[in-house]
């Protein structure tokens, strides 16, 4: 083996050459300008406004921030009584019936912790999702009970005194595990617990209805199908010790989403509330739930969640009854010290940045367990689009709980970068686990959507095409609002300041106002900035993000209308041609493509038409949309069962040649023929 070579010594001038060159090399180099290109006629959608949600948070800060989505949610829901106010905190604490706080517990069921949630949230002017408990359980009564007595169960390896050491802590409470550390078993649920069915969730919508109205009339509308179901054999193993299977869940959603169907047609239900990557594939009862078992194999190795679309979608087509109308899942990225955590350091930073390209970057592979035991990009969100389109299409992605990070600046950034993504990608619902800190950074997350000038300015309208030169050191996104408005949001993710040039297609004129927060600045006012050439210029900070609000220039002019001849566009009574048969089933969408139909142009922006509804078998209504968007809230026809009801409406088509109206069918079961007659159309 040759020896290495002798090191070469060097002479003064030597070493001084050397520091010359690397003075002028990459090491001292600035860091390269980023170029972001935006173009506000492309790639629109709207952006929903319940992404802005969070798992409760006080009273206080839903009135100062406005959430316009609020989650009863986490696992003392999976048995909370609405009937006594009082949940069981299960693995979380000692298995113990814990009663809320509640000054009048003598007018219980009305006044309680739900009820004020309920209440608080609408009149802050947010919506409330209730999680409603399908573990087939909930506590006996209004008193302290707790699920592994020592007295009756032996010795345990800890109990609330020797974990929580207070004066009258309760010794007799303890965690279920024998002081070998294995699980008590054969313990009776009926300790803490009382069996129930799915009358005990439609009692309980019977009651919201009561106090706030049906969904139809601006009550509650959104409802969680429990929470993190797959946990329930380590969560709630006293009640549940047995690890849920593909059957059992599906059974029981079958069973109470149909009733919550069947109670509030309005309804939207969201399920199955997975806890995370595992339990998207498969079932606890598989390999520790996380890897291939018995329970997939027997369910032809079908991932969980792809079998659970296709069961809601057969019980659809045989029911005429839509069971899932969001996917829900839980999503907290698995990097270490990425969620959940406090940790600002300078690695943990870049990595928690790094790590939201796991919602859609199918050339990133996450750096964690994940993509260290598939060797597979997760790619969430397309994931979950991929799986919906092809079992059951029209429902919507929720993320209930995520979490990236409770720390700082970086935590800050990637929260508000988050939902950022979230609105590019078509979610639609999240509500953060859990509302952050008052005044906190993570708080100017949302204000820079929610209230950016500190006067109730929001960031509202449709995403569109935002393209950054170079995505790993500054995020690019756009959302074009009414009129000329226009915000971009860019995310500097480096450590130094990066110089960015903003290009709107067609230019801009007009100087735009700016919004930042950054490590050391809370969201405020940074500024103005004048266009040069038709583009922006701007000196991002290290870790900063900044809005631009920018105008465009004066709006397009307004539409010419044109009338036509009156002509029936849609009927769905004749079986033939393909603007016929049949009636659209309850919860379904049909697409028609009108351009070249009845004198209405490819060039045509919306119709002026007559809408029609026979023999609707169920109440309902009907929403339409130009095709690819959102179904809005605002309905187009309303109807009660039987009835036939007609009603003018203007509804926008998709501009890119083909004319594309959506209507969906909301109705609790059964179908209902459509007709449309056109007058004219806008272009």
């Amino acid at each position: 083996m040759p020896t290495s070579p002798a090191p070469r010594r060097r002479g003064l001038s030597g070493y001084l050459a050397t520091f010359v060159c690397l003075l002028a090399g990459p090491l001292f180099a600035a860091a390269a300008p980023v170029t972001v290109d935006v173009d506000p006629g492309a790639d629109r959608h709207p952006v929903s406004p319940l992404l802005y949600g969070v798992n409760f948070g006080s009273t206080a800060q839903a009135n100062r921030l406005h959430w316009p989505l609020r989650r009863w949610g986490g696992n003392a829901t999976t048995r909370y009584s609405w009937q006594d106010d009082v949940s069981n905190r299960a693995s979380d604490y000692l298995f113990y019936n814990i009663p809320e706080s509640n000054p009048h517990p003598e007018n219980l069921p009305n006044g309680s912790a739900a009820d004020v949630f309920v209440d608080e949230t609408r009149a802050a002017g947010g919506e409330a999702l209730i999680t409603v408990p399908l573990i087939g359980w909930t506590p006996i009564d209004r008193n302290y009970r707790w699920g592994f007595s020592v007295a009756k169960y032996g010795a345990q390896q800890q109990n609330e005194c020797t974990i929580n050491p207070f004066q009258g802590c309760n010794a007799d409470a303890g965690n279920g595990l024998h002081t070998n550390g294995t699980p008590v078993t054969g313990n009776d649920p009926h300790d803490t617990s009382r069996a129930i069915d799915p009358t005990f969730v439609t009692g309980w919508m019977a009651h919201l209805a009561q106090r706030a109205g049906t969904a139809a009339q601006g009550g509650v509308r959104l409802f969680d199908l429990d929470n993190e179901p797959a946990l329930w054999n380590s969560s709630h193993r006293d009640v549940h010790p047995n690890p849920t299977t593909y059957d059992e869940l599906w059974q029981k959603t079958r069973d109470y989403a149909a009733a919550i169907k069947a109670q509030d047609p309005n309804a939207r239900t969201l399920g199955p509330v997975s806890w995370g990557w595992c339990e998207y594939f498969y079932s606890a009862a598989d390999a520790g739930g996380c890897g291939p078992g018995p329970d997939r194999a027997a369910h032809g190795g079908l991932a969980w969640i792809d079998w659970y679309l296709k069961q809601a979608a057969d019980y659809q087509a045989a029911h005429g009854v839509r069971l899932i109308d969001y996917l829900d899942i839980h999503y907290y990225p698995q990097a270490n010290g990425v969620a959940l955590s406090s940790d600002e350091s300078a690695a943990t930073s870049a990595l928690r940045l790094r790590s939201l390209k796991s919602l859609y970057d199918p050339s990133y592979h996450d750096e964690s367990w994940i993509s260290q035991t598939t060797n597979e990009a997760i790619m969430m969100i397309p994931r979950l689009k991929a799986w919906i389109a092809s079992r059951l299409p029209g429902t919507k992605i929720a993320f209930t709980e995520y979490n990236w990070g409770d720390g700082g600046t970086s935590s800050a950034l990637a929260q508000a970068e988050a939902l950022a993504i979230f609105g590019r990608e078509g979610v639609d619902l999240a509500a953060r686990w859990v509302a952050p800190a008052d005044n906190s950074p993570i708080e100017d997350a949302f204000l820079l959507y929610l209230n950016y000038d500190g006067a109730g300015a929001k960031v509202a309208g449709d995403s569109v095409r935002a393209v950054s030169s170079d995505v790993d050191a500054v995020g690019s996104y756009a959302i074009r609002g009414t009129g000329s408005r226009l915000w971009v949001l860019l995310f500097n993710k480096d450590t130094a300041t990066r110089q960015t040039t903003v290009q709107v297609a067609g230019g801009l004129t007009r100087t735009a106002t700016l919004y930042r927060f950054d490590g050391t600045h809370r969201l405020g006012s940074a500024g103005t900035a004048a266009p040069s050439a038709g583009a922006l210029t701007l000196s991002l900070p290290a870790r900063s993000a900044t809005l631009a609000v920018l105008d465009l220039g004066a709006p397009p002019a307004p539409a010419d209308f044109y009338t036509v001849p009156p002509c029936r566009l849609v009927d769905t009574r004749n079986p033939a041609g393909p603007y016929g048969g049949p009636g659209l089933a309850a919860n379904s969408e049909r697409t028609w493509n009108l351009a070249g139909r009845c004198g209405v142009p490819a060039t045509a922006q919306a119709v002026s038409v007559n809408l029609t509804a026979v023999a609707p078998t169920q109440p309902g209504d009907f929403r339409a949309f130009a095709a690819g968007g959102v179904a809005p809230l605002a309905t187009a026809l309303n109807w009660s069962a039987g009835q036939t009801r007609a009603n003018n409406a203007i509804l926008p088509l998709t501009t890119d040649g083909s004319g594309g109206l959506t209507v969906h069918l909301d109705m609790a079961a059964g179908t209902a023929q459509l007709i449309v007659d056109v007058f004219g159309y806008f272009q």
